[in-house]
């Protein structure tokens, strides 16, 4: 029997992060999306201090689309999520499972101290009683 306790964050993350620029426009977030497989993408931070932000799917067709905003003109910085939620590396999935599933999110960028290291996502935490 898999101990859920001892399985951290750092074995089931998925690296490199993919990242964008709040400056990008959401057109460019969502081509980056399309040629990357994934549809959330963590916002690059102004300096260390700042926090980071995500832009999703989910926000594009919410906070753009659904309200006829052009694509090509709206910027990540004006729809995307600040700050998101992270997770140091060395928490247990359970952990991270319980702050996804209080927080209605999929998605949680994993940090090594000030350093984002990765990504986690529902998906990732069953992995292990599944199979890859």
């Amino acid at each position: 029997m898999i101990e859920i306790e001892k399985i951290r964050v750092k074995d089931v993350m998925n690296t490199p992060v993919v990242t964008i620029s709040g400056n990008a426009t959401v057109k460019e977030a969502a081509e980056k999306m399309v040629k990357t497989g994934y549809r959330g993408l963590v916002v690059e931070r102004v300096d260390e201090e700042d926090a980071f932000g995500i832009i999703t799917l989910a926000d594009i067709v919410y906070k753009v689309i659904a309200k006829g905003l052009p694509l090509e003109k709206v910027k990540v910085l004006e729809v995307m999520t600040k700050p998101c939620i992270t997770v140091p590396d060395y928490y247990d999935i359970k952990y991270a499972a319980k702050l996804m599933a209080m927080a209605n999110i999929v998605r949680l960028p994993v940090m090594s101290g000030n350093e984002l290291v990765g990504i986690v996502t529902l998906r990732d935490l069953i992995k292990p009683f599944i199979g890859k």
